[in-house]
């Protein structure tokens, strides 16, 4: 995404869009051909990794800039496409692999392909001046944390702003993951909870795959009403009651449940909300490539939530230790993002 995210500025969202389904379709068929680790790292874990980051970026730029004033509701959508996409493409691999896992990688390469380029044919940039008709651009305000700015990357991270959005994706994003990783295993992690049915756990997971998507509209929309900064307060807060108070719904289905979703739900809202908020402190011009520069903190934090989760339980001393810091974590979204305010120059 660093890449494309200035690639798809210069050259446009098409173009670049195209290559990264080049390589996401590349990448899958390739990957059919691989016996070793090394192998499959290349192709599926590089190639079509790099696909993934080329086309992502694309879409949230080019809408942004069609649609300056609906920016969270437009990024809500695109993201939850994207959400909606695994959990589609979840069922097509259960299909597909009962034939054979490379004859999947193949089927799975050749519909990335012919989706992924549909898309990138109906991406173009609007005029260079262009705005909806009968609306007029909110002035730069604290209150909102719009700067009316437009600055490209090198200027962005120059800005104590940046930083504090990047730390901010961290520890919000990281609460969401930690919870995906880590649910299934602490309903297991004793014989006494009623949650710890496998049937259950897969219900819980579709419904809260189902929510996140939600959520990246709702928060989306949420934002274009009340602006970037009052939604996330109100969702990072949300979430930090929801982390804390996790711990405590293992004896009950139907609150576990509640709580799960409620989470997902919340942790969707990233997706939509921080492309709005860099788009509004740092200008909607060169959204692509510092978005891109933007979401590397959702790297850092999915690395250590998809990976670390049984070493921060043991490190912790179980898991009510380790949802309480992920509600605190979440609470400190919360401050930084009350103390954020727009870049003057």
């Amino acid at each position: 995404m660093i890449f494309a995210g200035k690639l798809q500025q210069k050259y446009d969202p098409k173009k670049i869009a195209i290559i990264g389904g080049m390589l996401i379709g590349i990448g899958a068929i390739s990957s059919a051909g691989m016996t070793s680790f090394i192998g499959l790292l290349i192709t599926y874990g590089i190639i079509f990794g790099a696909g993934i980051g080329f086309a992502y970026v694309c879409p949230i730029a080019c809408a942004a800039k069609w649609f300056p004033d609906k920016k969270g509701f437009i990024n809500g959508i695109a993201v939850a496409g994207f959400g909606a996409g695994a959990f589609l493409f979840n069922y097509f691999i259960k299909w597909f692999s009962v034939l054979s896992v490379p004859t999947m990688f193949i089927l799975l390469g050749i519909i990335y392909l012919a989706f992924v380029l549909s898309g990138a044919m109906t991406l173009n940039n609007p005029p260079e001046v262009w705005t909806p008709a009968n609306w007029t651009p909110p002035p730069p305000s604290e209150d909102t944390g719009i700067s009316g700015l437009d600055l490209n990357r090198e200027e962005m991270i120059k800005h104590k702003q940046f930083w504090m959005l990047w730390t901010t994706f961290i520890f919000s994003a990281i609460c969401g993951l930690m919870t995906i990783g880590a649910y299934s295993s602490f309903a297991k992690s004793s014989a006494a909870y009623p949650i710890n049915a496998t049937d259950f756990l897969i219900i819980v997971g579709s419904l809260a795959a189902l929510f996140n998507g939600i959520g990246r509209i709702f928060w989306g929309k949420m934002s274009d009403i009340i602006f970037y900064k009052k939604a996330m307060m109100i969702m990072f807060t949300i979430q930090g009651v929801l982390m804390i108070t996790l711990f405590f719904t293992s004896g009950s289905e139907l609150f576990f449940l509640i709580w799960i979703c409620s989470i997902y739900f919340c942790f969707g809202g990233n997706f939509a909300m921080f492309p709005t908020a860099t788009s509004d402190l740092f200008g909607t011009k060169n959204l692509g490539e510092n978005y891109g520069v933007v979401f590397t903190s959702y790297g850092i934090a999915g690395f250590l939530g998809a990976t670390m989760v049984l070493t921060f339980v043991t490190l912790l001393g179980g898991y009510i230790v380790l949802f309480i810091v992920m509600g605190i974590m979440s609470f400190g979204a919360t401050i930084i993002t009350f103390i954020l305010k727009p870049p003057k120059n």
